[in-house]
């Protein structure tokens, strides 16, 4: 079974309501505070919370995340591009339309995240669980998938041009109208009813 690390938090964390003028933050709580178009090129959080905050349409291009919790956070339109997340946890939060195009994932875990829109093209994944998200129309085009799980996800009208899915298993997930390069399915683990969806794009009709 794949291992995902949990983030390493300590449970002494410096509370903060806005974000400090610093390009380096580690043992942060952040509370409820309101982070929208902030500009956060390359900047490194280590073993930090972001509880509750809003850091709709913010420029994370860059930036470093260990060791870091999202939970209930709005991160919808950001921009997550070249960003490297490390042993972080994305809890119940809206990354509607956010962008992680060539992203690198290690030990992520997505859960109850509503990820419509989610651009993960490009991006390097590693022991990487989504549960219970929301993915539709997401693009996953060219992604390197390693160890890496979809549990109980909507990826309907999802795209997943150029990106192998050899060993996936899809049998909890929602794949109506999935976007995929035909040989990119070979050994995809689907259920009966899914292969007869899937049978589409190869134009068969399954009575």
């Amino acid at each position: 079974m794949m291992k995902v690390e949990e983030p390493r938090v300590p449970d002494d964390l410096t509370v903060c309501y806005e974000l400090p003028d610093e390009d380096e933050f580690e043992g942060c709580l952040f509370d409820e505070a309101d982070m929208a178009h902030e500009r956060m090129r390359a900047k490194e959080f280590r073993s930090c919370v972001f509880r509750k905050c809003r850091i709709t349409d913010a420029d994370l291009t860059r930036a470093g995340f260990v060791d870091v919790v999202f939970d209930h956070c709005d991160l919808s339109r950001t921009t997550f591009e070249t960003a490297v997340c490390q042993r972080v946890t994305f809890d119940t939060c809206r990354l509607s339309g956010a962008d992680l195009v060539k992203s690198i994932l290690r030990s992520v875990t997505l859960h109850g995240c509503k990820a419509d829109y989610l651009n993960l093209s490009e991006a390097k994944t590693d022991r990487v669980q989504f549960t219970g998200c929301q993915l539709t129309e997401a693009a996953l085009e060219s992604v390197i998938i390693k160890n890496t799980a979809f549990t109980d996800c909507d990826l309907t009208r999802a795209t997943f041009f150029r990106t192998p899915l050899k060993g996936l298993d899809m049998t909890t997930c929602t794949l109506d109208g999935l976007m995929v390069n035909l040989p990119d399915l070979r050994g995809m683990i689907v259920t009966p009813l899914q292969a007869a969806e899937l049978a589409k794009l190869l134009g068969l009709v399954v009575k």
